[in-house]
């Protein structure tokens, strides 16, 4: 067995499926004994669907999801102000909202089409590392050794504690009550709303479905600094909403709740041997913007097709960019998330009114509204070593591939975590690469005759060599370099 995947959310089976579609084989270990159908996580960004659509799953998550349209900031019943969704350039442009149970639910029924059941039940307990392998041992006592080992098992993972890698920060002080509730009928606002008020926010956030289903986020800090806080029942989330929400919103059913209390982590390391860490293994946060999920799924697509080269003969040098690339996002995003979760936590009037104004007046400013989008979305996500050179014509190595069309389908169409892309321009001119495991895509006046792709690349004669998860590897008009950047990424041999 070549790789195991300790945990069975959407990192861990999103692993197990990129490591499927290049032939590794895998086992994906759940401790829980069953499937769950509660979830935190509710969003998939654009960035993500993008690395679905890899897996073939995009299409499938649209048919379930709903596309957020934007959020109300409420008082009572009126909205004062509105921030709507721009959508950026990608193929799947919007937030889908989606439960994280339904993802997994769609992950789980691909990765048995491929031959991978998830074992529930198999919690692992220790972890030991050897030169050439890694082994495990279950808490039944069952040993297991593989090439790999990927530590996708939570906030609380297992893998991270015997990999003695810490996790740098700590909790909040923060508890919010957490519930799916069936609303009698439809609140005064679309979508997704937030309140402000002194005692912090409460949210609500439609889910998908027929019936009135709403996911209700309430801080009860404060609450909670004073008394043992009751569970959320009925009653209790009721009168919330009653105190600080929308007037004459009835709760007729509340099929899930939880209290949480928020923690801002990052692993000081995502390796340590042979083994890895990924989502919420690495990086803990509170769930502002909708972010830690598809930290996650990002996280698995960089280590996995990484993992898949070196099982088909590249050198383990190529693991080192999985945490050199991912540990500085989960950082930046985390900066992020902290700025939200002190902006909306303000107590202090003075700061509350000056907060607000603040967002009004965002919502009014053209282009904030689509800066907000972009940055959510994880599209402007980049790798860069450097910082972007002035007037760049086009994406630079380390940047995520743009989509455009060609004459037949897209550029997207013809990306995938199985393979390199190498984009030929101008194929009149210049010599052509025919190496394994890349797919060459023709960009001249035949396959691209309006023009768009050459004028998103920024290129009208040259090559861009897309990596499997879709960031530009190499770009120029030198064909040796390519060369050069795809022997590294393939067979490093060739290139000692």
């Amino acid at each position: 067995m070549s790789v195991l995947v300790a945990g069975a959310g959407p990192t861990g089976m999103v692993t197990a499926l990129t490591l499927a579609a290049n032939g590794v084989p895998c086992r994906v270990l759940e401790r829980r004994p069953q499937s769950s159908g509660s979830s935190r996580a509710l969003g998939l960004q654009a960035r993500s669907m993008e690395l679905l659509a890899g897996l073939g799953l995009a299409d499938e998550v649209e048919r379930v999801a709903y596309r957020l349209s934007g959020a109300s900031i409420m008082r009572g019943d009126a909205e004062l102000s509105r921030l709507s969704w721009v959508p950026p350039q990608s193929p799947y442009p919007y937030t889908y909202v989606l439960p994280q149970s339904g993802l997994e639910e769609i992950l789980r029924g691909r990765l048995r089409e491929v031959g991978v059941e998830v074992e529930y039940g198999a919690e692992v307990r220790t972890v030991v590392q050897y030169d050439d392998r890694v082994g495990v041992q279950l808490a039944d006592g069952r040993p297991l050794e593989a090439s790999w080992l990927v530590g996708a098992d939570g906030s609380r993972s297992r893998v991270r504690t015997e990999l003695e890698i810490a996790l740098d920060g700590g909790a909040t002080g923060e508890t919010y009550y957490l519930a799916d509730v069936v609303l009698d009928a439809a609140p005064p606002f679309r979508d997704s709303a937030m309140w402000l008020g002194p005692a912090g926010p409460l949210m609500l956030m439609r889910l998908p479905g027929p019936v009135e289903l709403w996911r209700i986020f309430v801080d009860m800090t404060d609450a909670a600094q004073t008394e043992e806080l009751p569970e959320p029942s009925i009653a209790v989330l009721q009168q919330l909403l009653d105190e600080r929400g929308p007037s004459r919103t009835r709760i007729a059913d509340v099929p899930w709740t939880s209290i949480f209390r928020t923690r801002v982590c990052l692993a000081a390391e995502y390796r340590r041997g042979r083994a890895f860490l990924a989502g919420d293994a690495a990086h803990v946060f509170p769930p502002f913007g909708g972010q830690g999920m598809n930290l996650g799924i990002q996280d698995a697509v960089n280590l996995a097709w990484r993992l898949a080269r070196v099982e088909q003969g590249a050198s383990d040098r190529l693991l080192d960019g999985y945490e050199a690339e991912r540990h500085p996002v989960a950082a930046a995003t985390i900066r992020d998330v902290e700025r939200r979760r002190q902006l909306y936590a303000l107590r202090n009037p003075i700061a509350r009114s000056l907060r607000d104004a603040m967002l009004r007046f965002g919502a009014r400013v053209p282009g904030a509204a689509r800066q907000a989008s972009l940055q959510n979305s994880q599209l402007d996500l980049s790798y860069r070593t450097g910082r972007r050179r002035p007037f760049s014509p086009g994406p630079e190595i380390g940047d995520r591939a743009p989509d455009a069309a060609l004459a037949e389908g897209t550029v997207h169409d013809r990306l995938g975590v199985d393979h390199l892309t190498l984009l030929h321009f101008d194929t009149a001119q210049g010599e052509r690469l025919d190496e394994p495991g890349t797919v060459v895509v023709r960009i001249d006046d035949e396959t691209d005759p309006a023009g768009t792709t050459r004028a998103r690349y920024g290129l009208r004669q040259g090559y861009v060599l897309i990596r499997p998860d879709g960031y530009l590897a190499s770009r120029g008009t030198d064909l040796a370099e390519v060369r050069r950047v795809v022997a590294s990424i393939n067979e490093p041999a060739r290139i000692r």
